[in-house]
């Protein structure tokens, strides 16, 4: 029952602040900052990954990965 009264419109305005107050919003930007951010090593990666085919294109793919795992290091 308790569930059911914060869904009135007036502890839904306090429910919302609530949870955008909260520590797990702060930690779900900044999640979404390091997640969303894009470096050069990513672009190189599709690159390789999407558009070189045959044995030259299997080369490239696995350097462009190495790359990439190593610019996380």
């Amino acid at each position: 029952m308790m569930i059911l009264k914060s869904f009135i419109p007036g502890n839904l305005i306090s429910l919302y602040m609530t949870i955008i107050n909260s520590v797990v919003m702060v930690g779900l930007y900044y999640g979404f900052l390091t997640t969303l951010s894009i470096g050069p090593f990513y672009i190189f990666l599709l690159r390789a990954r999407v558009m070189e085919e045959g044995e030259e294109g299997t080369e490239k793919k696995l350097s462009a990965t190495t790359g990439f795992i190593i610019a996380w290091l």
